[in-house]
């Protein structure tokens, strides 16, 4: 199966049938000019016959006139026509030789000629002299072609006396007048068996001649095609992935410029494959270099995210403080704004007493009276002093979870910002968001310290506000005593009450003091409130965004590990040529 797909097999019956072929026109062309040539032989011997017999012409003329009496052969001229016609059968080819009268009779369709001399063959069929013999077919076509151009060859045509082929034309005397038609016929089977023969003999000898250009031609081709049957193994080699082969260039011809630029080819092959595996080499190691960097990066980013998570959290604890500090100052304003009312109203109480005091005893009781009303409303200041105070407590301890807070935000944000630092580039945002978290974490601070100090001067107001009104606590008990006991201490009472309306000022003024440092905490922890707000939104922001950057890490991660896969299966693709033997 092999062997018929090989090129040299299908080139040998392709030169096969391309000689055949060649041969059998040469062999059909040979027929045709053999045909042509014994046509044109025929023609010749039959115009020499006929310039034989024109020399004939008056004892032609003579055996026309004793044509019909039986004495035409006793003439010796006439006798010396016959025996020319008669040598004529020498020849093998020719069969009859004649001589007919020029006029035909053309009235039944069909020429009929009347015989003056033929050969002793035609007397022997029965055709003697004075015979008419009717023309037919092809010898009747060529009597019509002589009477048109005085010599005529008919096509070759069948009776039933064999294959003719007959030559007739006309003698002419000097005159130029027509004396008899001369004509041949010729064995045509004769002809064609030698004809056949000839070409027998030409196509045995052409068949040998084709038989030994084939194995000549064939010879070469696979002399020819020998390199390359060569350059098909070392193809074949190739494709098997082995690139040390290299085809032997001896001649400069194209089988040669073939082989050479197989050799380039390989070459470049060779080549591209060595960069190939050096590529594959790098990008094997790149892409598990940059597994392991994603897997380093994924683990520092899951702790960026835990730590913005513990910052999240931290805000939202620092938002309740704050929002429980502001609760807490609300209501310890709503009791400062109740000090300074009484205080007020204590004020106007003491004014009205010490008029009254000046007035005289006679409105001891009456002052008895309002000293009982300043006793009850000095014991009120004295509870919602005490009140204020817890409240102050109270206060403190939310300002110190505040600060511990904002250390702890300060802490997770330093954090934050060094495991920023540690990703590189990619943590740029991670670290502004810190730096952001810090600073919110600073101003927590700040005011918490401000918070802290104003506490510390409120408690410091507020103690001494108890303290005055313990005082004018036992002032105002002496004075009722006082008032109770005699009138003459009423000057003394007079005096306490001036004094206590001194203090009562005071603690008013204290009391306005303390109402306008706790407007100002007030707003202090509405700042810290938002703040918080703004700290635990941007921290859930943070929060979201390390999650995204994980989710993409993790996706890197994977590319990376399909990217060191991918490496892997074309080093092992790559490996399967070899480049040197």
């Amino acid at each position: 199966m092999k062997r018929k797909n090989s090129l040299v097999f299908k080139s040998s019956i392709m030169l096969a049938v391309l000689f055949f072929l060649l041969e059998s026109v040469l062999t059909m062309i040979s027929q045709s000019q053999m045909k042509s040539q014994h046509m044109e032989e025929l023609s010749n011997m039959e115009w020499m016959l006929n310039s034989i017999i024109v020399q004939d012409i008056p004892s032609i003329e003579k055996a026309k006139s004793l044509l019909g009496s039986g004495d035409e052969m006793k003439d010796e001229h006439i006798q010396q026509v016959q025996n020319k016609l008669d040598s004529m059968n020498d020849n093998q080819i020719i069969a009859n030789s004649y001589l007919y009268m020029p006029d035909m009779d053309t009235s039944g369709g069909s020429p009929k000629l009347k015989l003056i001399l033929g050969n002793q063959e035609m007397y022997k069929s029965g055709l003697n002299p004075g015979s008419v013999y009717e023309a037919k077919g092809a010898f009747a076509d060529a009597l019509k072609e002589m009477e048109k151009s005085g010599y005529a060859t008919s096509k070759v045509y069948t009776d039933d006396y064999g294959k003719w082929v007959s030559i007739v034309s006309s003698l002419k005397d000097s005159s130029g007048k027509t004396v008899a038609i001369f004509g041949v016929d010729y064995n045509y089977s004769k002809i064609a068996d030698k004809q056949s023969s000839i070409v027998v003999k030409t196509s045995i000898i052409g068949s040998i001649i084709v038989l030994a250009f084939i194995l000549i031609v064939v010879f070469m081709v696979r002399i020819t095609l020998r390199p390359i049957t060569r350059l098909s193994q070392l193809s074949i080699k190739v494709a098997e992935g082995d690139l040390s082969v290299e085809a032997p260039v001896k001649n400069k011809d194209e089988v040669g410029v073939l082989s050479a630029n197989f050799n380039t080819m390989i070459g470049n092959i060779r080549h591209l494959i060595h960069n190939v595996q050096l590529t594959s080499d790098k990008v094997t190691h790149s892409s598990k270099a940059l597994a392991a960097s994603a897997d380093q990066t994924s683990s520092a980013t899951e702790e960026i995210t835990r730590a913005i998570q513990e910052v999240a959290q931290g805000s939202e604890t620092q938002l309740q403080s704050a929002v429980e500090s502001q609760i807490a100052m609300e209501e310890m304003t709503v009791g400062i704004q109740r000090i300074a009312e009484y205080s007020s109203l204590l004020s106007e109480h003491a004014h009205e007493v010490a008029q009254k005091a000046e007035t005289g005893n006679q409105v001891v009781q009456q002052s008895v009276q309002e000293m009982q009303g300043i006793h009850t409303s000095v014991s009120d200041t004295v509870n919602v002093l005490k009140e204020l105070e817890e409240r102050s407590h109270e206060i403190e301890e939310i300002v110190g979870i505040i600060s511990n807070i904002a250390g702890q935000t300060n802490l997770l944000a330093l954090n934050a910002s060094i495991e920023a630092a540690r990703v590189g580039e990619q943590g740029r945002g991670f670290a502004v968001v810190a730096q952001e978290v810090r600073k919110l974490a600073e101003l927590s601070g700040q005011s918490s310290e401000r918070i802290s100090v104003m506490l510390s001067e409120i408690s410091s107001y507020v103690n001494r506000a108890s303290t005055a009104m313990n005082a004018s606590m036992n002032q105002v008990v002496q004075g009722s005593a006082s008032v109770q006991q005699a009138g003459a201490a009423f000057g003394e009472i007079v005096t306490s009450l001036q004094s206590v309306n001194e203090q009562v000022h005071e603690v008013s003024a204290s009391a306005e003091q303390m109402s306008a440092g706790s407007e100002q905490v007030a707003a202090s922890l509405d700042e810290l409130a938002r703040i918080g707000r703004s700290a635990s939104g941007h921290s859930q922001s943070v929060a979201a965004s390390s999650e995204e950057q994980m989710a993409s890490m993790q996706e890197i991660a994977s590319s990376a590990a399909m990217l060191q896969s991918m490496a892997d299966d074309l080093e092992k693709e790559v490996r399967k040529f070899k480049l040197k033997a």
